[in-house]
């Protein structure tokens, strides 16, 4: 007796993906995950070919056996394209990603044990405009820096409120807009209040730039919140 199946529930989006790797049967099904969730389109491009790929909202950069100085030069070449408005690492290993986020300013990064879930989830974020960078390697971002901080260096005139470190030290565990309201007992808009106010205040543009601001004030920040 044959049943009915359902399709799942999809979320359109407007903008496409692009895949750029290896013509592969893992990212050929990566691809149909992605259109049969999200809709829109996917396709797989190897890294040579790119230039003559379309336009796409969210790149997926597949660094499944890539050198992190291989991976860095080709998001840079993804960068100078200018093609996409987001960029992520897939099959990305754990060891080796730290550095690699800090340097090249990804939005996203998705690990080779990733859920096809969670990386769903995380590819509709991108498309809003948020990153999606794990909470380990925020962490472990900003435990290795520790001993590199410059307390002096770059600090503003304008010394971030209570409120605003609070967020920054949110920001650096990987919460996400909504989490931060949460912890802080606000709403998502005065959250973003404070994140526009403290990217002014300390000279950064992105999330990535003010956890790399914060690695460099450690001590600052404990002192603030002391």
């Amino acid at each position: 007796m044959a049943g009915s199946v359902k399709r799942p529930r999809r979320s359109k989006i407007n903008g496409n993906v692009l895949i750029i790797g290896h013509e592969s049967l893992q990212n050929g099904l990566l691809a149909e995950l992605i259109v049969q969730h999200l809709g829109g389109a996917c396709r797989v491009t190897p890294i040579d070919r790119v230039d003559a790929a379309p336009r796409a909202a969210v790149a997926l950069l597949d660094v499944e056996g890539m050198s992190p100085r291989l991976i860095d030069g080709s998001v840079q070449t993804l960068r100078a394209r200018g093609s996409y408005r987001s960029i992520a690492l897939v099959n990305a290993e754990r060891a080796s990603v730290v550095d690699i986020v800090a340097s090249s300013g990804v939005e996203g990064v998705f690990f080779s044990d990733t859920s096809k879930e969670h990386l769903i989830k995380g590819v509709k974020a991108m498309f809003g405009g948020e990153y999606w960078l794990p909470r380990s390697v925020l962490a472990a971002h900003f435990e290795k820096t520790r001993s590199r901080r410059s307390v002096g260096a770059g600090v503003s005139a304008i010394e971030p409120t209570r409120k605003e470190t609070e967020t920054l030290k949110l920001l650096v565990g990987g919460n996400s807009n909504n989490a931060i309201a949460q912890r802080l007992g606000v709403s998502p808009h005065t959250v973003k209040t404070h994140l526009y106010n403290l990217f002014r205040k300390i000279g950064v543009k992105n999330r990535v730039q003010a956890v790399n601001w914060a690695t460099q004030h450690v001590e600052r920040i404990e002192r603030s919140l002391g």
